[in-house]
């Protein structure tokens, strides 16, 4: 929970995003991301469409700086024209932290043995 704006999320940091679109970019080469067939859910048609859409549009925004003094940004976002990327996050933060576990529960593994 983030007391200062009191609501409950996900903390992602901008160093977080950029590791999490990383990692699904090498699960993609690598063909480990599937979508399930069937695909369940109340409109299994519409969902890939905008799951392919919203990947499509995920990518990198660079904002240059307001001044001299500023720093440039290069931002992860798929909200360009009035589209959303919240399936395309989800996909990433599901990627994320299941790698986080998996590398956990395998220290903790290594460390019994």
């Amino acid at each position: 929970m983030d007391q200062a704006a009191s609501r409950v999320g996900v903390l992602t940091t901008e160093a977080t995003k950029h590791a999490m679109a990383t990692l699904v970019v090498a699960m993609l080469a690598e063909r480990r991301i599937h979508v399930q067939d069937p695909l369940y859910s109340n409109d299994p048609a519409g969902l890939r469409v905008r799951l392919r859409e919203q990947m499509e549009t995920y990518s990198a925004q660079y904002k240059s700086a307001p001044d001299t003094f500023g720093k440039d940004r290069i931002a992860l976002s798929g909200k360009v024209g009035g589209m959303k990327d919240d399936v395309c996050i989800c996909l990433q933060l599901a990627a994320y932290y299941t790698q986080l576990e998996t590398q956990r529960a395998a220290a903790v593994f290594s460390k019994i043995q």
